[in-house]
């Protein structure tokens, strides 16, 4: 159905209840200091930090039975893009499998991270990463980490935050990376195609570290840290990439912003 989008919920566990909710009902956060950003496929936040520094990025995706929505997190050097690295359960002949890929070059994106700023044939799988047959659904705890250590990026990957395991692929680096911008976000390449209270992804548990150095006031080395606690971006999907209208129905829209007290949201179809 062309006249569809996708609306976040204030809580993964709240979508069901938000399915009959009106776009009125979804306000912008204080939290949210730029955007929305207009893009066709995709729907997510990214921290809008300064001079903050990350080094990891995490989240629980659950994915809802006929979810055509890739989760996708990603390390960025600045909101425009830069130096990437990022990982996503992309759905293929029926199951949603983890890939990941890299990009040095500046894309010149504005908002969140578009997975298609890679060309896809240099995303590939990733060897022991979760599997979710798409007409079951399920749940997979992803995360992004940078070693400053031992000079690699790691993903980290399992059924649950508390089930996961370092995987063996890792990206290798010199020096100290420059990534002060973790995204989180939904991607679908047919997002005008969604149904009325089609129901997507959820995101729980939306959070970053930072590294020795660089820590915002009141945060250790290593402390983990929801995504409401800075600023973000936030993007919207509409179907042409412009502004929503009655002419221009979103398609894969996210609101209201990051709730205050944690870094939960849901992705669902929906019309104007």
């Amino acid at each position: 159905m062309r006249n569809s989008r996708l609306m976040l919920a204030a809580s993964g566990l709240a979508t069901v209840a938000l399915l009959g909710s009106s776009a009125a009902a979804y306000a912008a956060s204080p939290k949210v200091t730029n955007g929305p950003n207009y893009t066709t496929h995709v729907a997510g936040y990214e921290l809008a930090s300064g001079d903050v520094q990350f080094n990891q990025v995490r989240a629980t995706a659950h994915i809802t039975a006929g979810d055509t929505t890739d989760p996708v997190l990603a390390l960025q050097s600045t909101v425009n893009g830069g130096i990437t690295y990022a990982i996503r359960l992309h759905l293929v002949g029926g199951s949603f499998v983890l890939q990941a890929a890299s990009d040095f070059v500046n894309n010149a994106q504005t908002g969140t991270f578009d997975p298609a700023s890679i060309p896809s044939g240099a995303w590939f799988d990733v060897a022991g990463g979760p599997s979710i047959a798409d007409n079951l659904g399920g749940s997979a705890y992803l995360e992004v980490r940078e070693s400053t250590g031992g000079h690699v990026i790691n993903i980290v990957a399992g059924p649950s935050e508390t089930d996961t395991a370092t995987l063996t692929f890792h990206w290798s680096f010199t020096g100290k990376l420059p990534l002060y911008a973790p995204a989180v976000e939904g991607w679908n390449p047919d997002a005008a195609a969604l149904g009325l209270n089609e129901p997507e992804i959820n995101f729980t548990r939306v959070g970053v570290t930072t590294p020795a150095g660089v820590n915002p006031d009141g945060i250790k080395a290593g402390q983990r840290i929801t995504f409401d606690f800075f600023n973000v971006d936030e993007t919207l999907a509409t179907l042409f990439g412009g502004g929503p209208g009655v002419a221009n129905p979103l398609t894969l829209v996210t609101g209201p912003a990051l709730p205050q007290t944690s870094s939960d949201f849901g992705l669902v179809g929906g019309a104007l």
